[in-house]
């Protein structure tokens, strides 16, 4: 009898133990699957950003036109763990806010740069205070921002072909304009140098501090958006024309004619409609998607 009720104790052990494995499994797999954010508040996601010493996505939504001076803009903070922290975490709608059609953010020391049509505001990143905003004269479309190596933040103005370089006591230094790259839309600085990614034509243009450009590579589809780097280096950004995120390795090229070499472009996400200005989870390896026509945030791995 006791001998049967050793065993029946073992076997009911094996079975937690199995049960615990199983389930640790499959919380792994739904942890690395990714997510998406629907039905949640979003209203025209239009850039993701992610904020590692914080482990959180902020999320800029446009609500409305993308040029509407209507001061209902926001922005959200999402938790990587599928969770709306606060939707409007910074709101145009607060009296003491004033944020039109907010697009690309960049985060510079303690502050938050945010593309306002024609302004840069500026916000305290930590409890999204209004700390200054910089007004570009001629801006027309101001679209993307990225932090410099020298802790400047570069801006682009898409409508107005120009890219420019906003240092840290508020300057404006325009550094390129009116030349062979076409609507400047997402810019980065990385391994490769200064890179802008061309809406009109696919091209991702390398911009030196002379304001030079040198394609560097051909996009297979369109109306290019947002970039980020990789953990292992490789250049992430997406294609509204092709409804997907391509990435371009560093370490491979395609020989266009004996004198154009041009970096290789191959397609790692496929099926997303109108992604915009995308992120990327240095953390999780996750890309971070905004789609802009269908207020939804996609959230995946990248895998190789």
């Amino acid at each position: 009898m006791k001998k049967n009720i050793f065993i029946l104790i073992a076997i009911l052990l094996l079975i937690v133990f199995a049960k615990g494995v199983f389930d640790g499994y499959r919380n792994e797999e739904k942890k690395h699957a990714g997510f998406t954010l629907k039905d949640v508040g979003f209203k025209t996601p239009e850039s993701a950003l992610y904020v590692p010493d914080q482990d959180i996505y902020l999320v800029s939504n446009i609500n409305g036109s993308p040029i509407g001076r209507d001061d209902n803009g926001f922005i959200s903070i999402v938790n990587p763990e599928r969770k709306i922290v606060k939707l409007k975490w910074i709101d145009g709608a607060d009296e003491a806010i004033t944020l039109d059609a907010p697009k690309g953010m960049a985060i510079v020391g303690d502050k938050l740069y945010v593309c306002d049509i024609r302004i840069v505001r500026i916000f305290n990143r930590y409890n999204g205070e209004p700390v200054g905003e910089v007004t570009i004269p001629g801006a027309r479309f101001l679209n993307d921002a990225a932090p410099a190596s020298d802790s400047a933040v570069f801006v682009t103005d898409t409508q107005g072909n120009t890219l420019y370089r906003i240092s840290q006591e508020g300057k404006v230094v325009e550094i390129y304009s009116n030349g062979d790259l076409k609507g400047p839309n997402g810019v980065i600085e990385c391994n490769l140098g200064l890179l802008v990614l061309s809406m009109t034509d696919g091209k991702i243009f390398k911009i030196s501090k002379e304001g030079k450009t040198e394609a560097i590579a051909i996009s297979p589809k369109g109306i290019l958006d947002g970039v980020v780097q990789l953990n292992d280096n490789r250049l992430a950004f997406s294609s509204w024309e092709g409804s997907c995120v391509y990435v371009l390795d560093p370490e491979l090229h395609q020989v266009l004619t004996p004198d154009s070499t041009l970096y290789r472009i191959t397609k790692l996400v496929a099926n997303v409609p109108s992604p915009a200005d995308i992120g990327y989870d240095t953390k999780r390896d996750y890309l971070i998607i905004p789609l802009f026509k269908d207020d939804k945030l996609v959230v995946m791995p990248v895998g190789k």
